[in-house]
């Protein structure tokens, strides 16, 4: 087994929230100890020099779409992440156990939700618009706890894709996460542009069935004006029991592919999105600003193109990410090279430098703690987030001073350039990247979620 010595840097524990000079020994994927500064280096260690840089849990993604995508797993790296959970917002691949199966040797740690739009696709309710029959509920049931048997880490809802969603399907599969210990994560519907009826929905979930609630990239559903109303409803539904946590991102600008339900044309009526709002950021049109020909043109012939929708509040942004519960998420997704959203290279750099460095909006043991011990026990991640004897050798090194997120829009910069300022990122107990170039390890492994969460409600 491969030993690694971390040497002269300051070392956070999201637990206590604090920093100390420090030490870090790594045997094989396990953190073996964290050492006084100047301990004797293991002949046999490979030695990382952490002098002037904090040392911390590898950062944890709870919202992202890489789903086994190897580039995107390395632009997830590149920032950080050493574990990532994938199938969100309703989309997940449908054989959840040949998924995990498959993702044995990859850049980082996947976890793997069930999605309810794939499950209607399953069940023969591929029309976004369509309402369930009983029978299709039943399947999807049976479909869902397949799933959850083979070790998917909770079920994610999409009736924002699937507004033909029924409160019955999404109450089954709530009811079935719940049975089996596992969280739901929900990409809230767009009803209008400043509702909160679809929270309240989310929220009324939860409290029917007993789950565990995360409410997908917060920013994106609610940094519209209607922010300190969401997360009021969202602790006023904690302080009685429910089960309500969040995910958000670090931008106010979200984007999807011009052919899915979100760019209905009464759907952008209802949330107040112009063409004026929207910038392609792939295909060959990456960089327009549609009119209503290029519009058209997309939906009919080009829908997996992605488009970017400028209607967010910069201040949202912050206001959302300094809530104790908010768990910072990247929504990153599969894009060709030069393409996409900047958060699928900056999320977590971006998050650090202007939540900490520029803004003092949190210290950085309180920011380490929202990316690394939240989502770990959020998801009941076991063996991760911690800087402690016996947990998961996933590391991150980055120096405190210079951590900055490089990306940009398309015809703005590139939207997949690297940070900087993260030194090493240790996967596994193996440097996975260094000073922004990857090191060819993959010791990325499939996590298998089978026992069930250990939290009482409303933690």
């Amino acid at each position: 087994m491969s030993v690694l010595f971390i040497c002269g840097g300051t070392v956070i524990d999201p637990e206590t929230l604090r920093k100390m000079p420090a030490d870090v020994l790594c045997n094989g994927t396990r953190i073996e100890r964290i050492c006084p500064p100047g301990t004797s280096i293991p002949p046999e260690a490979v030695v990382v020099d952490a002098s002037g840089c904090y040392v911390c849990p590898g950062f944890i993604d709870p919202h992202g779409h890489i789903d086994g995508c190897m580039r995107t797993g390395i632009l997830s790296l590149l920032q950080g992440i050493t574990t990532t959970v994938g199938g969100n917002c309703g989309f997940s691949p449908l054989d959840i156990g040949a998924f995990l199966a498959s993702q044995q040797s990859f850049s980082i740690h996947q976890a793997e939700l069930v999605g309810h739009c794939t499950l209607r696709d399953a069940v023969g309710a591929s029309d976004p618009f369509q309402a369930t029959t009983r029978r299709q509920v039943q399947e999807m049931e049976a479909l869902c706890e397949r799933a959850l048997r083979q070790g998917a880490a909770g079920v994610s809802l999409g009736p924002s894709y699937a507004p033909g969603s029924t409160l019955e399907e999404m109450e089954a599969l709530c009811s079935l996460a719940c049975r089996y210990g596992r969280p739901v994560s929900i990409d809230t519907r767009m009803y209008g542009m400043t509702d909160l009826h679809s929270l309240q929905e989310a929220i009324s979930l939860a409290e029917v069935t007993g789950c565990r609630m995360i409410i997908s990239h917060f920013e994106y559903q609610y940094g519209v004006g209607v922010e300190y109303d969401a997360l009021e409803m969202l602790e006023l539904a904690r302080e009685r029991g429910v089960d309500m946590h969040l995910d958000s991102g670090m931008y106010k600008d979200w984007c999807s592919s011009i052919g899915s339900a979100l760019f209905e044309p009464v759907t952008m009526r209802d949330n107040g999105i112009d063409l004026s709002h929207l910038r392609v950021i792939t295909g060959e049109h990456i960089g327009a600003l549609p009119d209503q020909t290029l519009y058209e043109h997309l939906r009919a012939e080009h829908g997996s193109d992605a488009v970017v929708v400028n209607t967010g509040d910069e201040e949202a942004v912050y206001t959302i990410q300094r809530y104790p519960m908010t768990m910072v998420s990247t929504d990153t997704g599969s894009y060709a090279p030069g393409e996409g959203h900047p958060q699928i290279a900056g999320s977590f750099p971006r998050y650090l430098r202007k939540m900490v460095r520029e803004r003092s909006e949190l210290s950085w043991e309180e920011a380490i703690y929202h990316t690394t011990l939240l989502p770990a026990r959020t998801f009941g991640l076991a063996g991760k987030g911690r800087m402690r004897a016996g947990f998961d050798a996933d590391l991150v090194v980055f120096d405190p001073g210079c951590i900055a997120d490089r990306a940009d829009f398309p015809g703005l910069g590139a939207p997949d350039a690297a940070p900087e300022g993260i030194r090493y990122v240790i996967v596994g107990g193996q440097i996975a990247a260094h000073d922004g170039r990857i090191t060819g390890a993959m010791n990325g492994r499939p996590i298998y979620a089978f026992e069930p969460l250990r939290t009482r409600r409303g933690a």
